[in-house]
Parts: structure tokens; sequence; C-alpha cells
């Protein structure tokens, strides 16, 4: 390869790393160039840093024989006995805090790192690092490539240690972005990955199991909760845990993992946990109860919650599992912010006739399912029956619904009994009558279905809105019996105006009648990857005096 090309450029890296073969400098540029398309102008400040860093240490002795480096594209290639490995990754996060090594105090780097980093839709693998370096040029959000690192497996579970005498190359330039892990932050403000320092007191704490995933046996671990005036969190200590319930800690070095959609701190070695001593902190007893879940702020892989609901409606289901017959409570809750659904494995501990029943339920976990959170209650000592609700008993929870923000509906978690509003900005070309399958309601394509082939289908009404509000946009689905109400017309009304106007004529009708105006909706919102959008059972358009709203727009303008 000629090193004319990108001679300025390697005598710039030179004249900072004097000892740096000119070859290897112009391999890198070139490198940059022709695999990942970086010209060597945008690729000198890593390229430099690589040659910076150094490079691995020649083998002492008189031998000359080398270890041979272990290649890998994806962490699943490696085991624990690994040494020696070169792997490109991205960097998810970088954290550094004190540690004491060996009567020393030193600076280590603590954080997570994912596999195929160039694959936009690959299959991605996270592990665990240490960096005992620490390197400078490792920022979360970069990607590197890591020669010389070797693999460490504790309790079952990989990690990669980053030595002092790792390499690491920078291929894509990230955010140094730390966490002062020796500062204490309130529960409330963790973050959803990394390594940060807390003080909690514990409000739960139980022994529990981790099983193997290749069958080699199982993990002793103690999960539980801990709480501070602003929220409560959740916790799985890898090592043992034998603080009591009420206990005031000061926890450094927690790692915060997502579980689905909940934060969750995992205790390990490097953990340091110690007694606190605040006159000033509240007591279990209350954190207990001004921590108690609300149904808004409930999310999927939520563990030990505690909340009061009212059970509306529960219904019995018998099935057998392993020749053996079982039943499954399921029904509906609800409380002043919102419903979902819950499922009770035991015996209720009152009658069906007894429903609507308040019911206070203790250390449940959550499933989620269309991002619709499922309570789940395994014992019946979980549940403790209430004479009364902490709430205006005359609300009726089985058909109220929550006002909510459409900004607060976008950003936020799916519910169920909610309402929103804002202005309607489109009306789909696929509103009116639409075939649905028989098996499975799924709405039919030229006569078919995705699932079930060709069906004669069963007829249905929708619309299919678009509604925004101070930028926030969500897609609406209107059901039948709304969509007749919002255009006031019975089913036969509705079909009569189609085979008059066509179907492309009636949905212009809808446009001219709606569009623009401002609606009000109310139903259950799905939100995911691809947006929100409102399933709705509710539908009006806003009525307005306009001689009044014209008096107040001049009174906000000064104009009365």
């Amino acid at each position: 390869m000629s090193e004319s090309k990108y001679a300025d450029y390697v005598e710039a890296v030179q004249k900072e790393c004097p000892d740096a073969d000119a070859t290897e400098i112009a391999e890198a540029f070139a490198k940059y160039e022709q695999e990942f398309y970086i010209p060597p102008q945008d690729a000198m400040r890593s390229v430099l840093r690589r040659f910076q860093s150094g490079t691995s240490p020649a083998p002492t002795g008189g031998g000359t024989t080398t270890r041979e480096t272990k290649k890998v594209a994806g962490l699943s290639e490696l085991t624990g006995s690994d040494r020696d490995v070169e792997i490109e990754v991205a960097i998810i996060t970088h954290n550094i805090r004190d540690q004491m090594i060996r009567g020393e105090e030193k600076q280590i780097a603590f954080g997570m790192l994912e596999d195929n980093p160039w694959e936009e839709n690959g299959q991605r693998t996270r592990w665990d690092y240490k960096d005992w370096g620490p390197h400078a040029n490792l920022a979360s959000g970069s990607i590197v490539r890591i020669e010389g690192a070797s693999v460490n497996e504790y309790n079952g579970k990989m990690s990669l240690n980053i030595n002092q005498s790792t390499r690491i190359v920078v291929l894509k330039e990230g955010v140094a972005t730390t966490v002062a892990s020796n500062d204490p932050i309130d529960i409330q403000a963790i973050p959803k990955e990394g390594y940060i320092c807390v003080v909690g007191r514990v409000l739960a704490c139980r022994p529990d199991q981790i099983h193997r995933k290749d069958g080699s046996g199982s993990i002793d671990v103690v999960r539980g909760r801990i709480a501070d005036d602003t929220g409560t969190i959740g916790f799985l200590s890898w090592e043992p845990f034998e603080h009591e319930v009420g206990t005031l800690l000061k926890i450094d070095g927690a790692q915060v993992r997502s579980f689905r959609d909940t934060p969750e701190l995992n205790f390990g070695r490097t953990t340091r946990i110690e007694v606190f001593h605040d006159t000033n902190f509240a007591d279990l007893e209350t954190l207990a109860e001004s921590t108690k879940t609300k149904i808004s702020g409930l999310r999927d892989g939520s563990r030990d919650v505690d909340a009061i609901v009212q059970i509306t409606e529960i219904t019995k289901r018998t099935f057998e599992r392993d020749g053996e017959e079982k039943f499954l409570w399921s029904g509906q809750i609800a409380d002043p912010t919102g419903r979902c659904r819950i499922s009770i494995w035991d015996a209720l501990p009152f009658e069906e006739t007894d429903l609507p029943v308040t019911m206070e339920i203790r250390g449940a976990r959550v499933r989620a399912w269309q991002g619709i959170p499922d309570i789940t209650v395994d014992n019946a000592d979980q549940l403790t029956v209430l004479d009364t609700p902490p709430w205006d008993e005359g609300m009726d929870l089985a058909n109220h619904s929550v006002d909510v923000a459409l900004t607060e509906v976008v950003s936020g978690p799916s519910r169920v009994g909610m309402k929103t509003n804002g202005l309607l900005v489109s009306v789909r070309d696929d509103s009116g009558f639409i075939m649905r399958c028989t098996e499975c309601r799924r709405v039919l394509r030229d006569g078919a279905c995705f699932d079930h082939g060709a069906n004669e289908g069963t007829e249905d009404i929708r619309l299919r809105l678009v509604v925004d509000n101070d930028g926030a946009t969500a897609a609406v689905l209107v059901n039948k019996d709304a969509t007749l109400a919002a255009l006031e017309m019975t089913h036969e009304d509705m079909k009569s105006k189609v085979d008059e106007l066509g179907e492309s004529g009636f949905v212009q009708l809808v446009r001219e009648k709606m569009l623009g105006r401002r609606i009000n909706v109310s139903g259950r919102s799905i939100v995911d990857e691809q947006g929100a959008m409102i399933l709705a059972d509710g539908f009006e358009i806003e009525q307005h005096d306009a001689q009044l709203r014209a008096t107040e727009l001049r009174t906000q303008w000064g104009w009365a």
C-alpha cells in the first residue's frame, strides 16, 4: 500500500507519537477510509488516540512465543477461559468511581457494552465490563475495537475485563458522560443504566433463586425494595444481604439494569453497602404508605409492588397443567389514576358477589400485554380487604376515565381508562365499513386474513384519525358505537350514505364535518416504538360558542 496518500496525516501523528511506525499509521487511516468510509481528516483524532494509548507489551524473557489473539464478532463466541480477546463493541455506559485495591484507592471504570455495533437491526448481546486502566478514550456512545481483553465468569454471569495493557481503538466517537457514584442521588432521578450511589430504607427483602439457562443449577440471590421520599426501586443482590426491613442504607456502586421497562438495582462484589444514619430520613411506616404504587405508575417487570385498588370484575378460569387441575382468577381493577387487569393464583379472600371490593395488595409483580400492565398475585396472604377506600367512595371507578394531556399520552406508558383531546388533523382513507376475520377479528385485505386465509368476514365500522396537540401526535382508532354516535347516524343511515357517495365520497363527507375541529376521545392507549395509538370507545366533537370565544380572545389580546 502506498503511504503517500496519507503522508501529511502520518507526519502529524508522528509529531505527537514519535515512536509510532509510519506504515502502521498509514494502514490505520486506510482501514478507516476503506472499511468505515471515514476520510483521513475525520479519522485523525481516533488514529492519534490509538497510537497515544500505546501497543500491547512485548513478551518478557528469552522466549519468542506469543499468545494467539482470539478475534470474535460477537460476545456469544467467548467462554469464561478466553484471554487476549479482540472484538468491536459499542460502549453503552461508562462510569468511574474510586475503589480500594490492595489497600490503595484507585479509579476503576465500570459499565455496559454491546456487540454487533454496525448492523442497525442486528441481534445484540450486552455484557458488563470493568476497565482497570481506566482508558481515557472510552466513552458512552462510542464504538471501539478492544484488543487484548479477557473474559471473567462469576456465578454463571460473563463480563469483560479491560486490562491496563489492553489497546482501545476508537472507531466512532462518543460522549464522555459519567455518573459520580460517590454522591447519593434521589431514587426518582436514577437513570435506566449505569453505576450509582443511593441512600434508601429497606421496604422488603426476601431470598430467591435464579436458575441457569443451561440447566447446570441455580444461584441464591436476595430480592427486595428500597425507598426514599422521592420514590422506590427494586434490587437484586448477588451477594449475601443481611439487612432487615426498615434499615437505612447507603449503597455505593450499585448497577442499574432495566428488566423490561423497569430499572432495578444490582448489588455485586464491588458494591459497598453500609448502615446509614440520618434522623431526618422518613421512617418505614411513612415510606411504605407514601410509596404505594398507583395504577398509572405500574411498569412492566416491576416486583414487590404495594398498591390499593378496587376490584370491579373477577372471573375464575379452570385448566389442567401436568395432569393437575388448577385455577386462575382474572379481572379488572381500578383506582383514581386508571384501570388495568389483575391475575390471582390463589383462593379469594372475598366472594364474587361482594364486588366491587377495595383491596390492599402487597408484594405483587407486574407483567404487561400490549403495554397494559397486569398485576399478578401469587398468594392469598398478599391481599387484604379494606372496609373503605382512601378516595371518594362515590367514584364509579369501573367507568371512570382519567384526563391525560395528549403530550403525556404520547410520551408516557400505555393506559386503560384515559381520555384526552386535540385537534383532528387527518381522516384516513380506510375509515368507514370494514370486514373482519371470523376467527381472529383482524381486518381482511382483499377478502383474506393474514393468518386464516380467504374469509367471508364480519362487517364492522371504524374511523381512523390523527389528532394533534402542541406538537404531540397520536393515531386514533374509533370503534363502531362511538363512530355512529359522532356521525349522528344509525348503521342503516351510514350504509345508505356510503351507497350514495361511495367509500371515498363518504370519507370526504367525514372530513368536511370533522377536520380541523377539536375532539375528545376516551378509551385506552398503546404506546410502543411505532408511536402512540388511542383505541377509542368514546368520541365527541367539541362544541363552542364562536361569539364567546371571540370575546375571550379580545380580552386576552387587550382589545376589550
